[in-house]
């Protein structure tokens, strides 16, 4: 009847669960081994025998209790008082401790065992320990009764859930360190205040699992939320080219690195999008991977108060855009994110004023490149924010006139979670930019979150591309590689391109 925890918690109590093997004097008697009463001094006796005179012994105190309770106790409240009866005598415990537990007042039968912790009349500081250990456990009312009241989030798995799925949740239920589980008792069980279970893919749960945890569970709150559904695994094919974003440092000059190019052959990339300061051999070495390869190139220069002009621009880009011209590249997307402070928004003032910028840049690329598709670039999505953007939309409409001149537009769409991805305001923001059949290029898209693992990211990525619209071309996810910045949205050192290939 004695279980093994409740044996060894009294061992952490006697000689630290190391037993003394030989008899010493131990207030009132000869003890040995785990404090049982010894013959007499000089006694040894080996391990073994030690364990097994503890084991004696607490079975005849076992017996003594149980002969004086009227109710039954849970494991820990039965090993809290063992401890006691075995350090202080079941006799000691008969008439106040004993009789308060057997009228169900655990709580004052506890405060009342926190005094025992004298001996000779004198205050021990390790006897005030271990009669606060035992005091605890017998205030434990009930198994699995809480340490502390809190709010519990289960995010609840349906029978049938994969790996993969699995994968996923974690990475979406990681912000508010919820519990994932399979197990609907697990999910509905315990003295708290709050218990929510969300229910993960509804339509595959049990029958009746709201009305189960109403007659189980009850006080249970039971939400499916469209914000905490989870991505399933991949549910239909691509309609969009599967693009990444290559070097964030352009290759520091040189052709597609070694380790983005290996991200390219493991992911299968299909469009791969370049900053034009990338040498243009990448073509070259991209071509051999995939002979259909379709690339992008960021006409990519900064523009500022002190490199204002349409002329300084075309000074740093146009010689590397002809020079992936030659290479059979067409389609050029012109800057980056020009509604940005750091992009040049003061430059101009305003969509309009960018959109005549713009257009003196489209006239000088189709002057040098004859078969050139000029991309309108991707905005940097969202409202307003002072000193640092000018709210996307409105500025998109003031350049009306660029747009319409444009072969193909470009669009950035960020995502955090499930709600945002299929959102017009997060991985469906190019939706706000379609102009009747005119192109569609995401030239930038990721989950920017450091919240969510990229295993999860990269399960995401492979559901954003089945679900783009059919007037996106491709799609490039941010990004390959970056010497600083993007941590959470570099493919390096991660097992997103394994992912994504895997498909």
């Amino acid at each position: 009847m004695v279980t093994d925890q409740a044996i060894e918690f009294i061992k952490r109590w006697e000689c630290n669960s190391s037993p003394v093997l030989t008899s010493y004097w131990d207030h009132q008697q000869h003890s040995i081994g785990y404090g049982t009463r010894a013959e007499g001094p000089n006694i040894t006796i080996t391990a073994e025998e030690a364990e097994r005179r503890l084991k004696e012994v607490l079975r005849g105190f076992d017996a003594g209790l149980r002969n004086r309770l009227k109710v039954s106790l849970t494991d820990a409240q039965h090993t809290g008082l063992l401890s006691a009866a075995f350090n202080l005598g079941v006799g000691a415990l008969d008439y106040e401790i004993i009789g308060l537990v057997n009228e169900g007042r655990f709580q004052e039968a506890a405060d009342a065992l926190r005094g025992y912790d004298h001996a000779s009349g004198v205050q021990l500081p390790a006897l005030t320990a271990r009669r606060e250990a035992e005091a605890k456990l017998l205030e434990a009312k009930m198994r699995g009764q809480p340490r502390v009241d809190y709010e519990r989030t289960y995010w609840l798995m349906p029978p049938d859930a994969t790996v993969a799925e699995l994968f996923e949740v974690a990475g979406q239920s990681f912000p508010s360190r919820g519990t994932i589980g399979f197990s609907a008792d697990d999910a509905g069980i315990g003295d708290l205040a709050v218990r929510k279970v969300v229910l993960m893919y509804p339509a595959r749960q049990p029958p009746g699992i709201c009305s189960w945890f109403a007659d189980h569970y009850p006080g249970v709150e039971v939400i499916y939320e469209d914000a905490m559904k989870p991505i399933s695994t991949v549910t239909g094919v691509s309609k969009a080219k599967i693009g990444l974003h290559g070097s964030a440092d352009g290759s520091w000059g040189n052709p597609i690195l070694g380790p983005t190019l290996d991200m390219v052959k493991t992911g299968r990339i299909e469009s791969y999008k370049a900053l034009s300061t990338e040498h243009p051999d990448t073509v070259d070495e991209l071509r051999k991977v995939r002979e259909d390869m379709f690339i992008v190139v960021r006409m990519f220069a900064k523009v500022n108060n002190d490199r204002p002009l349409v002329n300084d621009f075309l000074a740093d880009t146009l010689a590397d855009c002809k020079a992936w011209a030659n290479k059979g590249v067409t389609h050029f997307e012109v800057h980056n994110e020009p509604n940005l402070t750091a992009e040049g928004q003061g430059v101009w003032k305003d969509g309009e004023e960018f959109a005549d910028w713009f257009k003196m840049v489209a006239s000088a690329l189709r002057a040098w490149i004859p078969d050139v598709k000029v991309g309108w670039p991707g905005l940097s999505p969202g409202g307003d924010i002072p000193n640092v953007r000018v709210a996307a939309l409105p500025f998109f409409e003031q350049a009306r006139s660029a747009v319409e001149s444009a072969d193909w537009i470009g669009a950035h769409c960020y995502f955090r979670n499930y709600s945002e991805r299929v959102s017009p305001a997060g991985g469906q923001y190019y939706r706000n930019y379609i102009r009747g059949d005119k192109p569609i290029l995401i030239t930038e898209f990721s989950n920017p979150s450091p919240d969510v693992v990229k295993e999860a990211k990269a399960l995401s990525y492979l559901n954003y591309w089945t679900e783009l619209d059919p007037i996106v071309h491709s799609a490039y996810s941010f990004i390959s590689t970056a010497s600083s910045g993007f941590p959470h949205e570099v493919w390096s050192d991660s097992p997103i391109a394994e992912i994504v290939g895997g498909r």
